[in-house]
């Protein structure tokens, strides 16, 4: 931040004064020469006996020694001739006074005496005296500095206002930012009611799912202890069904096994009744040849035709067996294939129900003691 500027008020006491004093009987011609001498200097005081009663400028010093005859009636005489002829008076400043209100009394003054040196006082006695050049220039310094120091505070001004525009964009920006997240906070804080309220929904739903999952637990518990114990006992009798039908599908293996080797011997008579067929009708066959051989009238030929015919019908009869046989047999073939096949599968659905019953009593002892535990917690 820049400073404000605080610049020390500066009196006539911080001035250089003249303090050149002589007494009235000094001669003028001497003081004329110190003045030469010293072109500094912006007058001199006159004393008598230790006090000041005359002031005389440089300036007007130099202007009465310039007059007609002035130079021969004052040279070699005392000073206090020469003041008795001067009647101006100077301006009188006490020492305390600021220089720019110094300046500003001298530059008040007339036009005839505006530029004479200055008395400087303190408690109304002469300390010195000043020339105004030396006031003015004091003066100018003091401004110098104060526009060199305005200067710099008029750069810290710059530098600060500069400072304080980004400042003020900062915070433009900041309060657009804000603004924005204002926006967002609301639209947020909506958003967050919608969900509050659906949060609070959501427990109440909750609440009344609970309260049903508690219900639906207490049934399951029921259920599950009922299960537990008339599913034991379904399974008990599950498990002794299926070994009763494991026992009678290897009772029907077996029976199946036994048909097959009857079926082996059914072949077997059938092929023996085939030979015993064959052997017969060739049997008939010779017989009608015998009794063609014999003579009309001879008694055996009609015995033997009778024979003959016998044994054809015989042939004919055990023919008609083995085809009903036969018929019989090819019948029952499929049967006992399609029973054997059926028992092979009575057999892997009884294995697959036994491995079932296994696992669902596996299932029923972990749900029993779920529901112990479940008791147990509750």
């Amino acid at each position: 931040m820049a400073t404000i500027l605080t610049e020390k008020v500066k009196t006539l006491a911080e001035l250089p004064f003249d303090n050149y004093r002589v007494n009235a009987d000094v001669l003028t011609g001497m003081v004329e020469n110190h003045l030469l001498e010293n072109p500094t200097l912006s007058g001199f005081f006159i004393l008598k006996n230790n006090d000041i009663f005359g002031i005389v400028s440089r300036r007007d010093f130099f202007e009465l020694m310039s007059k007609e005859y002035a130079r021969d009636i004052y040279t070699k005489r005392p000073i206090e001739l020469l003041n008795n002829s001067y009647d101006k008076k100077p301006l009188r400043i006490d020492i305390d006074t600021e220089i720019n209100e110094a300046v500003k009394f001298a530059l008040e003054r007339p036009p005839e005496t505006i530029y004479g040196p200055i008395v400087v006082v303190r408690n109304g006695l002469e300390v010195g005296m000043l020339e105004l050049s030396v006031l003015i220039l004091a003066q100018a310094q003091m401004f110098s500095s104060i526009n060199e120091k305005l200067v710099l505070q008029e750069q810290d001004l710059r530098r600060y206002a500069q400072k304080i525009e980004k400042e003020k964009q900062k915070v433009k920006e900041y309060s657009e930012q804000l603004e924005e997240q204002q926006v967002e906070l609301r639209t947020s804080n909506e958003l967050l009611k919608v969900q509050t309220r659906k949060l609070e929904q959501s427990k109440e739903e909750i609440s009344r799912k609970s309260e049903r999952i508690g219900n639906l637990n207490r049934s399951f518990a029921e259920l599950g202890m009922l299960l537990s114990k008339e599913g034991r006992n379904t399974f008990d009798a599950l498990g002794s069904g299926v070994t009763s039908m494991v026992n009678f599908s290897e009772e029907i293996a077996k029976i199946c096994d036994s048909f097959r080797d009857k079926f082996k011997s059914i072949d077997h008579g059938t092929f023996l009744i085939q030979r015993i067929s064959k052997k017969v009708d060739n049997l008939s066959h010779q017989t009608s040849i015998i009794a063609a051989g014999l003579p009309a009238d001879d008694s055996r030929a009609s015995s033997f035709n009778m024979i003959a015919e016998e044994i054809k019908n015989l042939s004919q009869q055990i023919a008609e067996a083995n085809s009903t046989i036969n018929s019989m047999a090819q019948q029952l073939k499929p049967e006992i294939k399609f029973l054997l096949k059926t028992s092979e599968k009575n057999k892997t659905v009884v294995k697959s129900l036994e491995r079932n019953s296994q696992g669902t009593q596996s299932a029923l002892d972990s749900l029993a003691n779920l529901i112990d535990q479940g008791q147990g917690n509750e």
